[in-house]
């Protein structure tokens, strides 16, 4: 931090710092701003916008009529991405988990086994007198 011209000059590093430990949780921006003896009230959102990708976050923003959201940063889509192919994933992994529950019902009422048993598990008195 220096001091220039009664205005404070705080470094990239320390504005970083500062903005992951309001985006963790760990303070809220107001608490940030008295620990750290920030002056501005304003200066930690701006901190927070500029590191957002958005550099001109102070302009206004229109958006067509047929925009239902705000374009996201390409990060974010990834992730979207993501958890939509893990979706699609985990759908088929129960349906192939269903499938296999249903097949050990249908060998188990055609075979009369206990297939569900565990190895080395006794066997029930009922299913020893089929």
């Amino acid at each position: 931090m220096s001091k220039k011209q009664g205005a404070t000059i705080y470094s990239e590093s320390f504005k970083w710092k500062v903005v992951q430990e309001v985006l963790c949780g760990r303070m809220s921006k107001e608490e940030a701003r008295v620990a750290y003896g920030i002056k501005g009230n304003c200066s930690i959102l701006y901190w927070m916008r500029k590191f957002s990708g958005n550099e001109d976050y102070r302009s206004i923003h229109t958006f067509g009529e047929n925009s239902t959201e705000m374009l996201k940063p390409t990060e974010q889509k990834e992730l979207e991405i993501r958890i939509k192919e893990l979706e699609e994933e985990l759908r088929i992994a129960n349906l192939r988990a269903d499938l296999w529950l249903k097949m050990i019902e249908v060998a188990e009422r055609d075979l009369n086994i206990d297939i569900k048993k565990k190895h080395g598990a006794q066997r029930s008195k009922r299913s020893e007198k089929k």
